[in-house]
């Protein structure tokens, strides 16, 4: 899945709180278990809207952790 295209609202705010695209990337592949051990591509991929990738980035740009 290319994120920068099919969600483009997504990767925007992603390479903003990571700061480049290379690290925004690397986390789009990262799993996470706030996603049950996927990868942020992995749930965007079957749901391009999904609300919880948003929310979990909103929370690191506002250093929101837990």
């Amino acid at each position: 899945m290319n994120v920068a295209v099919e969600c483009p609202k997504l990767w925007k705010l992603a390479v903003h709180v990571f700061g480049d695209e290379e690290k925004a990337t690397v986390w789009l592949h990262t799993r996470l278990s706030e996603l049950e051990d996927k990868t942020p591509s992995e749930v965007l991929a079957k749901s391009p809207e999904s609300l919880e990738v948003e929310a979990i980035l909103e929370r690191i740009e506002y250093g929101v952790f837990n």
